[in-house]
């Protein structure tokens, strides 16, 4: 599921930082997801030979231009539609590593998009733009990436008032 992300922040260098926490993440789930799917292919090599042939086409992506024409993906025709749900029609490993290439698909598409927005916001930066602004940032569903700049709201600093307070202690009354 893709969803939207509102980040608000008092500061641009706060922005930064929230960008940079997001863009870690990202990768540690990439890795998680890449490593998944290294586990079960390697699984699965032992398993079906045929799939695995498959898998590796998928893999490999487009070829050379020269050589051969490039193979073109091309979904599955066991996904099925049901109502609001795609369903796989198999049981197995197929269906599964669809559904993590997939995911890690977006992952990527995302962390770029990430990435790129924070190089953005660093030249902005770099160009003698204000940190000390509050911003809005909404990252759309379809990785649009938009900010908007707020007044007033870098925290204000509290009056204080400081001194030495020199109270006499009450002298006891003698009878």
């Amino acid at each position: 599921m893709q969803e939207r992300s509102v980040f608000r922040s008092s500061t641009i260098t706060e922005l930064q930082s929230t960008l940079k926490k997001e863009i870690e993440k990202l990768q540690k789930e990439i890795e998680e997801y890449s490593k998944t799917i290294g586990e079960k292919l390697r699984d699965a090599q032992t398993e079906d030979p045929k799939e695995m042939e498959e898998f590796k086409a998928i893999l490999a992506g487009p070829q050379d231009p020269k050589k051969k024409q490039p193979v073109k993906k091309k979904e599955s025709k066991q996904w099925k539609e049901m109502q609001a749900l795609t369903i796989f029609d198999g049981i197995g490993l197929k269906g599964e590593l669809e559904i993590y290439f997939k995911s890690l698909e977006a992952l990527n598409a995302k962390l770029e998009k990430l990435k790129k927005v924070a190089e953005s916001l660093d030249s902005l930066v770099t160009q003698g733009f204000r940190k000390d602004i509050g911003v809005v940032a909404l990252l759309g569903s379809d990785l649009s990436f938009r900010l908007s700049f707020l007044k007033g709201v870098a925290p204000k600093t509290k009056f204080t008032y400081k001194t030495i307070f020199d109270v006499e202690a009450e002298k006891p009354i003698v009878l």
